[in-house]
């Protein structure tokens, strides 16, 4: 406990004076102050690696107790009225993602695994199904490093660019809004953040969606096993469900039902909504500038290529399911 209380703190410093400022100024809200703030704190005054281990428990565990708490403000009949169309929607746009990037990466003269593991992070979950996928297609350590960075990178720059997009292309319409955020950005805590650039409704519905991208990675585990011939042999790292996915679906169905009490809803939105600028402020004070700019630039061409063809895929996708 000793150990993550200096970044703990940090972080809940940085997201006291971000909810003050987004009283002051509620067009742009706590969450876009969070966000910034984590990042500018994050690469001066907090570089210190005793404050790491704080930051990330914020980014981690505070993020997953927010994400669950989220799911109390979601509608089920809402949820039951998306869920099959979405469903079909994320398979087509795993499968187109993946195609795609193999494709372009071995026009590029990339290896076969690392195409694999770009589209792979870039179709599901970033760094996770990349470490999910990598030892079922015998993938060599370097060829994992530099795809976790190029998708964190990309999904880093689109966390700010997807939300201007989703303004533009579907006028604030919170399911088409969050079905794009939730289906073209790589990891939970972006898809966390975009969304709640436009609202909390937003953000609700782009974490339903990307639950849905994280559940396609058992699939692809299974698939690439015996693809490749690992079989039940197979020495790649299990994916279970992920606690806060149980959580979320878990207080949305308690709400729907009538079972919690009105008050007790709206302490729980707050207390998530809370939770989530804590959560925020350490995602920012995780990107590092030096990190981003050290990628070659072939990579980095082979990354935003597949970041521009799956978002406007995925825009396409939307106007025809939802």
């Amino acid at each position: 406990m000793r150990e993550i209380l200096k970044g703990l703190l940090a972080c809940v410093a940085v997201a006291i004076v971000s909810l003050i400022l987004g009283k002051l100024f509620p067009s742009l809200g706590a969450d876009t102050f969070a966000i910034l703030i984590g990042i500018v704190v994050g690469n001066t005054l907090v570089k210190d690696k005793s404050f790491q281990p704080g930051i990330k428990f914020s980014e981690q565990k505070i993020l997953a107790l927010a994400i669950a708490l989220l799911g109390v403000g979601l509608n089920l009949h809402a949820l039951i009225d998306i869920g099959l169309k979405g469903a079909v929607m994320i398979v087509i746009l795993v499968t187109f993602v993946i195609t795609v990037n193999y494709l372009i990466g071995r026009l590029l003269g990339f290896s076969r695994n690392f195409s694999l593991l770009m589209g792979t992070g870039n179709a599901v979950c970033g760094s996770s199904a990349i470490a999910a996928v990598a030892p079922v297609i015998k993938a060599h350590e370097d060829e994992v490093g530099i795809p976790v960075a190029v998708v964190n990178l990309m999904g880093t720059i689109l966390m700010f660019l997807l939300p201007v997009l989703a303004v533009k292309v579907f006028h604030y319409d919170v399911i088409k809004s969050g079905a794009l955020i939730g289906g073209g950005l790589q990891s939970v805590g972006q898809v966390v953040v975009a969304g709640t650039f436009l609202s909390i409704d937003a953000a609700r519905f782009a974490i339903l969606f990307k639950m849905v991208r994280i559940l396609m990675i058992g699939v692809l585990v299974v698939l690439f096993s015996y693809i490749f011939g690992k079989g039940e042999n197979s020495n790649a790292k299990k994916f279970p469900v992920p606690v806060f996915i149980i959580g979320f679906f878990a207080l949305s169905i308690l709400a729907s039902s009538g079972y919690l009490p009105r008050w007790a809803i709206e302490y729980i939105k707050i207390a998530g909504e809370y939770l989530l600028v804590v959560a925020i402020t350490a995602i920012g004070m995780r990107v590092k500038f030096s990190e981003l700019l050290k990628e070659g630039p072939k990579a980095l061409l082979f990354g935003a290529a597949t970041s521009m063809l799956q978002v406007a895929f995925l825009v396409i996708l939307i106007h025809i399911f939802l």
